[in-house]
């Protein structure tokens, strides 16, 4: 009896490790609900300038408004905007809860004849990270489940160290048309463990979940974008490229609820 009873606590141990490792092999997708809310803080290479200045940084708000349906997924409604200042640039974007896949984004800007918006022109059976183009706000996406290299290098005490392996790379091709010309972009997309030089990046948040660099670049573009995810963190804690450098603000800088409504909702 007791050999059966050993045998079979073997056996759930060995079950729930396969588990485990099956989950781990599916990647990172943050999960949100309604009611979540995060703060970015962006900061701007001013353009007008000679060398490497950079303007006073704006932050803004992302609040998950709702979870509905569109075009037969179910998505996040996230709204985003300035948390201070009469800033009066927004964004919704509608993002499937699989995967993060956007599904409708919706800029919201002002303009000398009043308040005016675009829908982005989204595939929805195409896939590639969103970027964020011609707006201020910084909702950059890689495609998600973000995975490292696939030989699953085990993580030194630091999370940094033992990582030796290449990154993984995917690229996402999609043919537009304007007028009867036909136009192809192709976008890369690299993931692998942060090198050592992010490690006090991460400290910041309290999280000892896995650590992910993305690095996403568009051929025959200079604004490549550089990301670091961790899990456990509902955005990316960081995110830059050769104009803009952002940070998810940690909890433990931002005030109560209540003052983190400002700006226009």
């Amino acid at each position: 009896m007791k050999r059966i009873l050993v045998m079979s606590i073997l056996m759930l141990l060995a079950f729930s490790a396969v588990s485990m490792a099956d989950s781990a092999n599916e990647g990172f997708v943050p999960t949100w609900k309604a009611g979540d809310r995060w703060v970015l803080e962006a900061s701007y290479r001013d353009l007008k300038s000679e060398g490497e200045v950079w303007l006073p940084p704006i932050q803004w708000v992302f609040r998950v408004r709702a979870i509905k349906e569109k075009l037969g997924k179910q998505c996040y409604v996230v709204h985003v905007f300035p948390r201070y200042g009469e800033m009066k640039v927004q964004a919704i974007l509608w993002l499937a809860v699989e995967d993060l896949k956007p599904v409708r984004v919706i800029d919201i800007f002002p303009t000398s004849e009043g308040m005016r918006y675009s829908d982005r022109d989204l595939d929805p059976e195409s896939t590639e990270p969103l970027v964020a183009v011609d707006t201020l706000i910084p909702y950059d996406l890689p495609v998600f489940p973000l995975t490292n290299a696939a030989n699953n290098a085990v993580q030194g005490a630091d999370g940094f160290s033992a990582y030796r392996a290449e990154a993984t790379e995917k690229k996402f091709s999609r043919t537009s048309k304007v007028g009867s010309l036909s136009f192809k972009r192709t976008i890369g997309q690299k993931s692998k463990k942060p090198e050592r030089q992010y490690s006090d990046t991460f400290a910041a948040y309290r999280s000892t979940g896995a650590t992910y660099q993305v690095e996403v670049a568009e051929e025959r573009s200079s604004t490549n974008l550089l990301q670091l995810w961790q899990e456990g963190s509902p955005w990316a804690v960081s995110s830059e490229n050769r104009l803009r450098k952002v940070r998810l603000v940690p909890a433990a800088e931002l005030p109560g609820t209540s003052s983190q409504t400002g700006g226009e909702e």
